[in-house]
Protein backbone atom coordinates (compact mmCIF):
# COMPACT_ATOMS: atom_id res chain seq x y z
CA UNK A 1 0.00 0.00 0.00
CA UNK A 2 2.49 2.68 0.75
CA UNK A 3 4.94 1.61 -2.42
CA UNK A 4 1.39 2.82 -4.90
CA UNK A 5 0.87 5.79 -2.62
CA UNK A 6 4.46 6.81 -3.41
CA UNK A 7 4.29 5.66 -6.68
CA UNK A 8 0.95 7.80 -7.23
CA UNK A 9 2.76 10.85 -5.14
CA UNK A 10 6.01 11.07 -7.38
CA UNK A 11 3.74 10.94 -10.53
CA UNK A 12 1.50 13.91 -8.96
CA UNK A 13 4.73 16.03 -8.45
CA UNK A 14 5.69 15.15 -12.56
CA UNK A 15 2.12 16.25 -13.61
CA UNK A 16 2.79 20.10 -14.00
CA UNK A 17 6.63 19.35 -15.24
CA UNK A 18 4.94 17.12 -18.02
CA UNK A 19 2.11 19.69 -18.82
CA UNK A 20 4.00 23.16 -18.77
CA UNK A 21 7.07 21.59 -20.51
CA UNK A 22 8.32 23.71 -23.37
CA UNK A 23 8.55 22.19 -26.63
CA UNK A 24 12.48 22.10 -27.61
CA UNK A 25 13.86 24.48 -29.57
CA UNK A 26 14.71 24.70 -33.04
CA UNK A 27 17.07 26.35 -35.32
CA UNK A 28 16.53 26.49 -39.17
CA UNK A 29 18.40 28.44 -41.84
CA UNK A 30 17.11 30.09 -44.92
CA UNK A 31 19.38 31.54 -47.72
CA UNK A 32 17.79 33.43 -50.21
CA UNK A 33 17.63 36.25 -53.35
CA UNK A 34 16.05 39.31 -52.61
CA UNK A 35 14.34 39.43 -56.12
CA UNK A 36 13.66 35.87 -55.83
CA UNK A 37 9.88 35.50 -55.85
CA UNK A 38 9.73 31.68 -54.69
CA UNK A 39 11.97 32.88 -51.72
CA UNK A 40 9.49 35.25 -50.59
CA UNK A 41 6.95 32.87 -50.61
CA UNK A 42 8.46 30.87 -48.83
CA UNK A 43 9.02 33.45 -46.08
CA UNK A 44 5.54 34.20 -45.94
CA UNK A 45 4.76 30.71 -45.14
CA UNK A 46 7.31 30.57 -42.69
CA UNK A 47 6.65 34.01 -40.79
CA UNK A 48 2.99 32.37 -40.61
CA UNK A 49 4.50 29.34 -39.10
CA UNK A 50 6.67 30.93 -36.67
CA UNK A 51 3.45 32.48 -35.33
CA UNK A 52 2.10 29.44 -34.22
CA UNK A 53 5.40 27.71 -33.32
CA UNK A 54 7.58 29.99 -31.00
CA UNK A 55 9.82 27.03 -30.20
CA UNK A 56 10.99 27.74 -34.12
CA UNK A 57 13.99 30.29 -34.94
CA UNK A 58 14.45 31.20 -37.98
CA UNK A 59 18.05 33.16 -39.11
CA UNK A 60 17.86 34.43 -42.64
CA UNK A 61 20.81 34.93 -45.07
CA UNK A 62 20.50 36.57 -48.24
CA UNK A 63 22.90 35.12 -51.03
CA UNK A 64 21.90 37.94 -54.61
CA UNK A 65 23.35 41.21 -52.63
CA UNK A 66 26.02 39.74 -50.13
CA UNK A 67 29.23 37.97 -50.81
CA UNK A 68 29.76 37.36 -47.69
CA UNK A 69 26.33 35.20 -47.25
CA UNK A 70 26.94 33.57 -50.18
CA UNK A 71 30.67 32.13 -49.32
CA UNK A 72 28.37 30.71 -46.46
CA UNK A 73 25.90 28.74 -48.41
CA UNK A 74 28.82 27.28 -50.34
CA UNK A 75 30.69 25.81 -47.42
CA UNK A 76 27.19 24.55 -45.81
CA UNK A 77 26.37 22.89 -49.19
CA UNK A 78 29.91 21.44 -48.93
CA UNK A 79 29.18 20.59 -45.07
CA UNK A 80 25.74 18.40 -45.73
CA UNK A 81 27.23 17.23 -49.41
CA UNK A 82 24.62 18.94 -51.60
CA UNK A 83 25.30 20.19 -55.17
CA UNK A 84 22.14 21.94 -55.86
CA UNK A 85 22.67 25.70 -56.81
CA UNK A 86 19.05 27.17 -56.71
CA UNK A 87 17.47 29.33 -53.82
CA UNK A 88 15.20 29.29 -51.35
CA UNK A 89 17.81 27.18 -49.75
CA UNK A 90 16.13 25.80 -46.54
CA UNK A 91 18.43 24.00 -44.13
CA UNK A 92 16.62 22.10 -41.06
CA UNK A 93 18.99 19.90 -39.05
CA UNK A 94 20.70 17.98 -41.42
CA UNK A 95 18.02 17.86 -43.77
CA UNK A 96 18.05 20.85 -46.77
CA UNK A 97 14.93 21.88 -48.85
CA UNK A 98 15.04 23.60 -52.19
CA UNK A 99 12.66 25.82 -54.05
CA UNK A 100 9.38 26.29 -53.54
CA UNK A 101 6.30 24.63 -54.24
CA UNK A 102 3.41 25.70 -52.17
CA UNK A 103 1.74 22.79 -51.11
CA UNK A 104 3.93 20.63 -50.91
CA UNK A 105 7.08 22.68 -49.81
CA UNK A 106 5.24 23.16 -46.49
CA UNK A 107 4.36 20.22 -45.56
CA UNK A 108 7.80 18.99 -45.94
CA UNK A 109 9.13 21.83 -43.90
CA UNK A 110 6.65 20.93 -41.20
CA UNK A 111 7.04 16.99 -40.88
CA UNK A 112 11.10 17.93 -40.89
CA UNK A 113 10.82 20.49 -38.04
CA UNK A 114 8.28 17.86 -36.19
CA UNK A 115 10.61 15.22 -36.83
CA UNK A 116 13.45 17.35 -34.78
CA UNK A 117 11.46 18.62 -32.15
CA UNK A 118 10.95 14.59 -31.38
CA UNK A 119 14.48 13.94 -31.61
CA UNK A 120 17.82 14.81 -30.45
CA UNK A 121 20.63 16.29 -32.75
CA UNK A 122 23.66 17.94 -33.06
CA UNK A 123 22.80 21.29 -35.20
CA UNK A 124 26.38 21.18 -36.99
CA UNK A 125 25.20 23.82 -39.49
CA UNK A 126 24.32 26.24 -36.28
CA UNK A 127 27.53 25.90 -34.91
CA UNK A 128 29.69 26.53 -37.99
CA UNK A 129 27.15 29.87 -38.92
CA UNK A 130 27.87 30.96 -34.81
CA UNK A 131 24.30 30.42 -33.76
CA UNK A 132 24.61 27.64 -31.50
CA UNK A 133 27.60 27.21 -29.06
CA UNK A 134 30.15 24.02 -29.62
CA UNK A 135 29.67 21.80 -26.93
CA UNK A 136 32.01 19.17 -28.31
CA UNK A 137 29.49 16.31 -29.44
CA UNK A 138 29.82 14.72 -32.36
CA UNK A 139 27.90 15.59 -35.69
CA UNK A 140 26.32 13.01 -37.23
CA UNK A 141 25.01 14.35 -40.56
CA UNK A 142 23.92 11.21 -41.63
CA UNK A 143 20.88 11.17 -39.30
CA UNK A 144 18.25 12.74 -41.39
CA UNK A 145 14.56 12.86 -41.19
CA UNK A 146 13.13 10.53 -44.43
CA UNK A 147 10.98 12.99 -46.74
CA UNK A 148 8.24 10.20 -47.45
CA UNK A 149 6.34 10.85 -50.76
CA UNK A 150 3.10 9.15 -49.96
CA UNK A 151 3.14 11.04 -46.75
CA UNK A 152 2.64 14.66 -48.94
CA UNK A 153 -0.05 16.01 -50.71
CA UNK A 154 1.30 16.50 -54.32
CA UNK A 155 -0.52 19.56 -55.26
CA UNK A 156 -2.20 20.08 -58.87
CA UNK A 157 -0.22 23.84 -59.39
CA UNK A 158 -1.26 24.23 -62.87
CA UNK A 159 2.21 27.54 -62.00
CA UNK A 160 4.41 25.14 -62.70
CA UNK A 161 2.60 24.02 -65.80
CA UNK A 162 2.64 27.24 -67.32
CA UNK A 163 6.20 27.88 -66.36
CA UNK A 164 7.29 25.00 -68.21
CA UNK A 165 5.61 25.94 -71.34
CA UNK A 166 6.88 29.69 -71.25
CA UNK A 167 10.31 28.08 -71.17
CA UNK A 168 9.45 25.77 -73.96
CA UNK A 169 8.53 28.28 -76.41
CA UNK A 170 11.18 30.82 -74.89
CA UNK A 171 13.59 27.78 -76.10
CA UNK A 172 11.98 28.12 -79.82
CA UNK A 173 11.88 31.03 -79.85
CA UNK A 174 15.22 32.62 -78.87
CA UNK A 175 16.78 29.32 -81.04
CA UNK A 176 14.89 30.41 -84.07
CA UNK A 177 15.65 34.20 -84.09
CA UNK A 178 19.75 32.77 -83.02
CA UNK A 179 19.55 31.01 -85.95
CA UNK A 180 18.54 33.41 -88.50
CA UNK A 181 21.97 34.97 -88.78
CA UNK A 182 23.80 36.07 -92.30
CA UNK A 183 27.11 34.93 -90.26
CA UNK A 184 25.66 31.03 -90.21
CA UNK A 185 23.88 31.48 -93.45
CA UNK A 186 26.14 32.16 -96.01
CA UNK A 187 29.07 30.00 -94.69
CA UNK A 188 26.07 27.00 -95.17
CA UNK A 189 25.43 28.34 -99.15
CA UNK A 190 29.01 28.09 -99.79
CA UNK A 191 29.30 24.88 -98.94
CA UNK A 192 26.04 23.95 -100.02
CA UNK A 193 27.52 25.42 -103.33
CA UNK A 194 30.58 23.01 -103.10
CA UNK A 195 28.75 19.68 -102.03
CA UNK A 196 27.30 20.01 -105.75
CA UNK A 197 30.60 19.64 -107.54
CA UNK A 198 30.49 15.91 -105.53
CA UNK A 199 29.37 13.17 -108.31
CA UNK A 200 28.99 10.73 -105.00
CA UNK A 201 25.31 11.66 -103.43
CA UNK A 202 26.49 9.77 -100.37
CA UNK A 203 29.47 11.67 -99.86
CA UNK A 204 27.27 15.24 -100.56
CA UNK A 205 24.98 13.80 -97.68
CA UNK A 206 27.13 12.50 -95.53
CA UNK A 207 29.54 16.31 -95.47
CA UNK A 208 26.77 18.24 -95.20
CA UNK A 209 24.84 15.93 -92.28
CA UNK A 210 28.48 15.93 -90.25
CA UNK A 211 28.55 19.89 -90.87
CA UNK A 212 25.46 20.13 -89.10
CA UNK A 213 25.69 17.53 -86.49
CA UNK A 214 28.50 19.36 -85.32
CA UNK A 215 27.95 22.78 -85.26
CA UNK A 216 24.85 21.60 -83.13
CA UNK A 217 26.68 19.43 -80.63
CA UNK A 218 29.44 22.55 -80.54
CA UNK A 219 26.51 25.03 -79.42
CA UNK A 220 24.84 22.56 -77.33
CA UNK A 221 27.88 22.43 -75.60
CA UNK A 222 27.84 26.12 -75.51
CA UNK A 223 25.08 26.34 -73.84
CA UNK A 224 25.49 23.69 -71.20
CA UNK A 225 28.83 25.52 -70.23
CA UNK A 226 27.58 29.08 -70.02
CA UNK A 227 24.02 27.83 -67.75
CA UNK A 228 27.13 26.17 -65.55
CA UNK A 229 28.64 29.33 -65.34
CA UNK A 230 25.56 31.40 -64.89
CA UNK A 231 24.52 29.42 -62.23
CA UNK A 232 27.63 31.08 -60.32
CA UNK A 233 27.83 34.77 -61.82
CA UNK A 234 23.98 35.56 -61.52
CA UNK A 235 24.62 35.27 -58.02
CA UNK A 236 26.93 38.20 -57.94
CA UNK A 237 24.67 40.99 -58.16
CA UNK A 238 26.97 43.31 -60.37
CA UNK A 239 27.54 40.60 -62.81
CA UNK A 240 23.90 39.98 -63.30
CA UNK A 241 23.59 43.71 -63.44
CA UNK A 242 26.16 44.25 -66.10
CA UNK A 243 25.12 41.11 -68.31
CA UNK A 244 21.34 42.75 -68.47
CA UNK A 245 23.01 46.59 -69.23
CA UNK A 246 25.29 45.23 -72.08
CA UNK A 247 21.68 43.37 -73.15
CA UNK A 248 20.19 46.71 -73.45
CA UNK A 249 23.07 48.58 -75.09
CA UNK A 250 23.75 45.71 -78.11
CA UNK A 251 19.68 45.49 -78.32
CA UNK A 252 19.32 49.41 -78.66
CA UNK A 253 22.37 49.43 -81.03
CA UNK A 254 20.62 46.60 -83.12
CA UNK A 255 17.54 48.76 -83.70
CA UNK A 256 19.44 51.63 -84.03
CA UNK A 257 21.81 49.91 -86.55
CA UNK A 258 18.54 48.52 -88.78
CA UNK A 259 17.33 52.16 -89.18
CA UNK A 260 20.43 53.20 -90.72
CA UNK A 261 21.35 50.50 -92.67
CA UNK A 262 17.69 49.96 -94.13
CA UNK A 263 18.36 50.59 -97.60
CA UNK A 264 21.80 48.94 -97.55
CA UNK A 265 22.43 45.44 -98.47
CA UNK A 266 24.12 43.87 -95.48
CA UNK A 267 25.61 40.60 -94.63
CA UNK A 268 27.97 39.39 -91.68
CA UNK A 269 30.26 41.98 -90.40
CA UNK A 270 31.76 39.49 -88.08
CA UNK A 271 34.16 38.00 -91.00
CA UNK A 272 36.34 39.92 -92.57
CA UNK A 273 37.53 39.73 -96.40
CA UNK A 274 40.74 37.72 -95.05
CA UNK A 275 39.03 35.74 -92.74
CA UNK A 276 36.05 34.70 -95.54
CA UNK A 277 38.79 33.75 -98.34
CA UNK A 278 40.26 31.75 -95.99
CA UNK A 279 37.11 29.85 -95.05
CA UNK A 280 36.72 29.26 -98.43
CA UNK A 281 40.14 27.88 -99.21
CA UNK A 282 39.63 25.09 -96.43
CA UNK A 283 35.69 24.46 -97.47
CA UNK A 284 37.45 24.19 -101.26
CA UNK A 285 39.98 21.51 -99.65
CA UNK A 286 38.17 19.51 -97.78
CA UNK A 287 35.48 18.67 -100.66
CA UNK A 288 38.43 17.54 -102.66
CA UNK A 289 39.45 15.66 -100.06
CA UNK A 290 39.40 11.75 -101.31
CA UNK A 291 38.92 9.89 -98.06
CA UNK A 292 35.94 10.30 -96.45
CA UNK A 293 36.52 9.94 -93.24
CA UNK A 294 39.15 12.93 -93.48
CA UNK A 295 37.00 14.70 -95.31
CA UNK A 296 34.52 14.32 -92.59
CA UNK A 297 36.88 15.31 -89.81
CA UNK A 298 37.64 18.12 -91.83
CA UNK A 299 34.10 19.21 -91.72
CA UNK A 300 33.54 19.11 -88.09
CA UNK A 301 36.93 21.11 -87.50
CA UNK A 302 35.27 23.79 -89.75
CA UNK A 303 31.78 23.54 -87.78
CA UNK A 304 33.47 24.11 -84.89
CA UNK A 305 35.24 26.92 -85.77
CA UNK A 306 32.32 28.78 -87.60
CA UNK A 307 30.14 28.32 -84.55
CA UNK A 308 32.62 30.45 -82.38
CA UNK A 309 31.96 32.98 -85.63
CA UNK A 310 28.28 32.50 -84.78
CA UNK A 311 28.63 33.01 -81.29
CA UNK A 312 29.77 36.75 -82.00
CA UNK A 313 27.51 37.46 -84.58
CA UNK A 314 24.38 36.02 -82.42
CA UNK A 315 23.57 39.23 -80.50
CA UNK A 316 24.65 37.37 -76.86
CA UNK A 317 20.58 35.70 -77.50
CA UNK A 318 22.05 32.41 -76.20
CA UNK A 319 23.85 33.89 -73.22
CA UNK A 320 20.75 35.75 -72.33
CA UNK A 321 18.64 32.25 -72.97
CA UNK A 322 20.73 30.35 -70.25
CA UNK A 323 20.23 33.79 -67.44
CA UNK A 324 16.67 32.77 -68.03
CA UNK A 325 17.28 29.34 -67.38
CA UNK A 326 19.61 29.59 -64.25
CA UNK A 327 17.10 32.56 -63.46
CA UNK A 328 14.26 29.62 -63.61
CA UNK A 329 16.26 27.22 -61.54
CA UNK A 330 15.88 24.56 -64.25
CA UNK A 331 17.31 20.97 -62.76
CA UNK A 332 19.98 19.30 -64.84
CA UNK A 333 17.52 17.06 -66.67
CA UNK A 334 15.44 20.05 -68.25
CA UNK A 335 19.02 22.16 -68.79
CA UNK A 336 19.20 19.41 -71.25
CA UNK A 337 16.07 19.27 -72.27
CA UNK A 338 15.40 22.91 -73.23
CA UNK A 339 19.16 23.18 -74.32
CA UNK A 340 18.81 20.61 -76.80
CA UNK A 341 14.98 22.55 -78.43
CA UNK A 342 16.91 25.36 -78.80
CA UNK A 343 19.75 24.23 -80.69
CA UNK A 344 17.39 21.93 -83.01
CA UNK A 345 15.61 25.35 -83.67
CA UNK A 346 18.84 27.00 -83.83
CA UNK A 347 19.12 24.85 -86.46
CA UNK A 348 15.83 24.51 -88.48
CA UNK A 349 16.57 26.67 -90.78
CA UNK A 350 19.72 25.17 -91.96
CA UNK A 351 18.14 21.70 -92.05
CA UNK A 352 15.34 22.47 -94.15
CA UNK A 353 17.41 24.64 -96.86
CA UNK A 354 20.06 22.06 -96.75
CA UNK A 355 17.56 19.24 -97.72
CA UNK A 356 15.65 21.16 -100.40
CA UNK A 357 19.29 21.75 -101.99
CA UNK A 358 20.35 17.79 -101.70
CA UNK A 359 16.86 16.95 -103.20
CA UNK A 360 16.37 19.70 -105.65
CA UNK A 361 20.45 20.49 -106.18
CA UNK A 362 19.21 24.36 -106.06
CA UNK A 363 19.75 26.85 -103.19
CA UNK A 364 16.70 28.67 -101.56
CA UNK A 365 17.52 30.36 -99.03
CA UNK A 366 16.49 33.50 -97.02
CA UNK A 367 16.84 37.04 -98.47
CA UNK A 368 19.21 39.43 -96.67
CA UNK A 369 16.53 41.95 -96.22
CA UNK A 370 14.24 39.19 -94.51
CA UNK A 371 17.25 38.89 -92.82
CA UNK A 372 17.39 41.91 -91.82
CA UNK A 373 13.91 41.64 -89.86
CA UNK A 374 14.83 38.75 -88.19
CA UNK A 375 18.05 40.95 -87.08
CA UNK A 376 15.91 43.35 -85.49
CA UNK A 377 13.47 41.08 -83.80
CA UNK A 378 16.50 39.75 -82.26
CA UNK A 379 17.54 43.36 -81.01
CA UNK A 380 14.11 43.68 -80.03
CA UNK A 381 14.20 40.13 -77.66
CA UNK A 382 17.64 41.22 -76.21
CA UNK A 383 15.79 45.09 -75.26
CA UNK A 384 13.24 43.37 -73.72
CA UNK A 385 15.04 40.83 -72.00
CA UNK A 386 17.36 42.86 -70.72
CA UNK A 387 15.39 45.53 -69.20
CA UNK A 388 13.15 42.52 -67.13
CA UNK A 389 16.65 41.18 -65.64
CA UNK A 390 17.09 44.61 -64.55
CA UNK A 391 13.72 45.93 -63.41
CA UNK A 392 11.43 43.06 -63.33
CA UNK A 393 13.63 39.75 -63.05
CA UNK A 394 10.33 37.54 -61.78
CA UNK A 395 8.56 38.52 -65.06
CA UNK A 396 11.40 36.04 -66.40
CA UNK A 397 10.89 33.66 -63.97
CA UNK A 398 6.93 33.95 -65.26
CA UNK A 399 5.42 34.70 -62.11
CA UNK A 400 3.63 37.79 -63.21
Amino acid sequence: MKKILYTLLITLLFIPTIIFAKEKDINIYLFHGQECPHCEEERQFLDKYLEKHENVHLYSYEVWHSEENAKKLVEVKKMLNDKSNAVPFLVIGNNVIVGYIEDLTNETIANTIAYYTANNYVDGIGIYLGVVEDTGEEWNKDIKYDVKEEDLIIPDNIEHIVKDSSLLVSSIVIGFIDGLNPCAMWILLFLISMLFSIRSKKKRWALGISFLLSSAVVYFLFLLSWIDISVYLTKITYIRLGIAAVAVIFGTYSIVKFIGTFNKDTGCEVVNTNNRRRIINAIKKIVKEKSIFVAILGIALLAACVNIIELLCSLGLPVLFTQILVLNEVTTFWKYVYSFVYVFFFLIDDIIIFIIAMKTLEIKTISNKVGKYVHLVGGLLMLAIGVLMLFKPEWLMFNF
